[in-house]
């Protein structure tokens, strides 16, 4: 009757190890994917990028004049990632510019920001946009 007993009491334990044992794996598993997400998203709020007022903005023909004079940063730019990364006019304020920069990955973010290595893009504000 004794050994009854510790025998059950071993099968219990095994068997509240394995329950214990496969939920930590089934958080870990449903845990991780959440933080990561969560980290991109705060790390998103963290790069907020408002526009700029009116008044801030350069003429627009200032702007298509630099991004002309710089095709070759902006195919850089769009070589990153052909098809996924590209670079935009916007026009607003009624004649006054800014770049929008389109771009695909936190990764392709950090090279953009790399090659333009500045606050502005030669001058011109640019927000950056994940699509």
């Amino acid at each position: 009757m004794f050994s009854n007993i510790s025998l059950r009491r071993k099968y219990h334990s095994k068997k509240y190890a394995l329950i214990i044992i496969t939920l930590v794996v089934i958080i870990s598993l449903v845990s991780i994917p959440v933080v990561i997400y969560a980290f991109d998203a705060i790390k998103n709020l963290l790069n907020y990028d408002p526009e700029l007022p009116c008044d801030d903005l350069p003429d627009i023909e200032a702007v298509r004049q630099i991004v002309e004079d710089h095709q070759d940063v902006i195919q850089e730019i769009e070589n990153i990632n052909p098809g996924y990364v590209w670079v935009a006019i916007n026009e607003r304020c009624n004649g006054k510019g800014e770049l929008y920069i389109y771009y695909d990955t936190v990764s392709t973010r950090e090279q953009i920001l790399e090659i333009i290595g500045a606050e502005t893009f030669f001058g011109i504000p640019y927000r950056l946009f994940n699509v």
